[in-house]
């Protein structure tokens, strides 16, 4: 399996939610206030476990001085190519280790612990939601609500880059401008759908796997061309439009991707 998967990707992969926000975050302050000038950015697609990891996974340098003659005579090309072979071999042999090397490297590909305290907080939102018997459209909003104290620390940085403050910006906003605001932001945009559509099933508790879920379809929807999910998640995501708004297809049955890839083939050649 970790052979076809690095096979498939070539070692190419997505950032995660939290390192693309306060690129988000920025465009949309500048849409709304027309600053800052200069918004961070950030690829969302990259190259390894590094770019997955953000940095928090180090992988071993390359050392020339243990290759034969110590690389002695080889030409600046060809070493560059050593170089390239030996990281495309650590990174298939992470793939291959499994989950508690990589933990002992400084990454939880599992988010165990992350996950355990992210399903315990929606969990409690929910457990709000049907104290309140909430419904509808105060759902949907009670929904953005919790998702903007949740990433309140990094719109407060952002804000503090263009001279605002917390309490200047809920103030210029308003509520409906708040809103808006939190749906500007196209990963956090389509969290909230998921989210939504969770809350509304009151008999079902959040699981792990739904914390999965979260972490890795958002980015894959708003920054790929096609994207193949459970149907439950491809329903709700037409229902938010976001294959409009994002020109991403959303498939949830693999055998319409061959007919994608035919057609994208197709266009290639022509």
């Amino acid at each position: 399996m970790a052979d076809l998967i690095h096979e498939l990707s070539r070692q190419h992969a997505l950032a995660r939610p939290h390192a693309l926000l306060p690129a988000e975050i920025d465009r949309a302050l500048q849409g709304i206030f027309g600053f800052p000038k200069n918004p961070r950015s950030v690829d969302a697609f990259g190259l390894g476990i590094g770019h997955i990891t953000g940095g928090d996974v180090t992988l071993p340098p390359f050392n020339p001085s243990e290759l034969p003659n110590s690389g002695v005579g080889l030409a600046a090309s060809d070493l560059a190519k050593v170089e390239s072979t030996f990281k495309d071999l650590v990174e298939r042999e992470l793939l291959r280790v499994g989950p508690n090397p990589l933990k002992a490297a400084g990454f939880d590909p599992s988010n165990s612990e992350l996950a355990k305290r992210y399903v315990e907080h929606e969990n409690t939102i929910a457990a709000s939601i049907r104290e309140k018997n909430l419904t509808g459209e105060m759902l949907e909003l009670a929904v953005r609500a919790s998702d903007l104290g949740d990433i309140q620390p990094a719109v407060t940085e952002a804000l503090e880059r263009i001279d605002m403050t917390w309490a200047g910006f809920l103030e210029a906003l308003g509520p409906s401008g708040v809103v808006s605001f939190v749906d500007d932001l196209p990963t956090r945009y389509v969290t909230n759908l998921m989210r939504s559509a969770k809350l509304r099933q009151n008999q079902q508790k959040w699981e792990p796997n739904d914390f999965n879920d979260i972490l890795a379809l958002p980015v894959a929807v708003v920054y790929c061309d096609v994207v193949v999910t459970e149907k439950q998640w491809a329903q709700r995501f037409r229902q938010g439009k976001v294959e409009q708004r994002f020109n991403t297809t959303v498939l949830n049955d693999t055998a319409d991707l061959v007919e994608v890839l035919a057609s994208a083939a197709s266009q290639l050649t022509e």
